[in-house]
C-alpha cells in the first residue's frame, strides 16, 4: 500500500499521524518501506505494525525518539505496558486525540464540549472519536444526532441509577452493554 493508505490505517489508532510524520520516521531510519520501480513507498503490514509500535512508545509510553532510536529492543519487545495518564493539558489532549484547535472550538460552539484546561482519558477518547469523523469530512453540525442520542442515553442511565443499587464498575459495564446494543442495531441496518 502507498503512504496515504498506510496513514489512513494508522490514523484509526493515532489520529494525529500525518504523511510528513511517516516520512520523518523513515528519514530518522526507524522504518524502511520498500520502494517501487518508480520510487513510491510501498508499506507492508509489518511496516504498519512497526510504525504502530513506535507511536505507542512515543505517545502512550512517552519515550523520546532518541531513546527509541538508541534502543532497538524497545521496538522488538512484545510486552507493552500502558501508562495510565490521569490528566492531560489542553495542548496534550488535542495533540493525542488528533483534533485541531479549530475543530475543538467548533465543538465548543455547538455545545458538544466545554472549554477547559484539564482533560481526562475519557475526554481524549471522545475527542479522538470526533477527530475520526472530522477526518471523514463531517463537521460539528453533523454531530447533533450523536448529541441527541447521548442525551437520551443519559435519561436511560438516570433510571438505572435511581432504581438499581449499582457500583462504579457495574455502571461502566452497563454503559458498555448499552453501547454494544446500539452498535449491533447500527451494524444490522447497514
Amino acid at each position: 500500500m502507498n503512504i496515504g493508505e498506510a496513514v489512513k490505517i494508522i490514523q484509526k489508532q493515532y489520529p494525529s499521524v500525518s504523511i510528513s510524520r511517516i516520512r520523518f520516521l523513515e528519514k530518522e531510519g526507524l522504518i524502511k518501506p520498500k520502494r517501487s520501480n518508480g520510487g513510491t513507498r510501498e508499506f507492508s503490514s509489518k511496516d504498519i505494525e512497526r510504525i504502530l509500535k513506535i507511536l505507542n512508545l512515543q505517545e502512550d509510553q512517552f519515550y523520546s525518539l532518541k531513546a527509541i532510536k538508541n534502543n532497538s529492543a524497545l521496538i522488538s519487545n512484545n510486552s507493552i505496558k500502558n501508562i495510565k495518564i490521569q490528566e492531560y493539558s489542553k495542548h496534550d489532549a488535542l495533540k493525542k486525540s488528533g483534533i485541531s484547535l479549530v475543530n475543538y472550538n467548533n465543538l465548543i460552539e455547538y455545545n458538544f464540549e466545554k472549554d477547559k484546561e484539564l482533560f481526562s482519558q475519557n475526554d481524549v477518547d471522545r475527542l479522538s472519536s470526533f477527530a475520526y469523523f472530522y477526518n471523514l469530512g463531517l463537521s460539528a453540525k453533523n454531530f447533533t444526532l450523536i448529541k441527541s442520542l447521548s442525551d437520551r442515553g443519559l435519561g436511560f442511565f438516570e433510571i438505572i441509577k435511581n432504581n438499581v443499587d449499582i457500583n462504579e464498575n457495574d455502571y461502566k459495564l452497563a454503559v458498555s452493554n448499552f453501547s454494544n446494543i446500539i452498535r449491533s442495531y447500527i451494524l444490522e441496518e447497514s
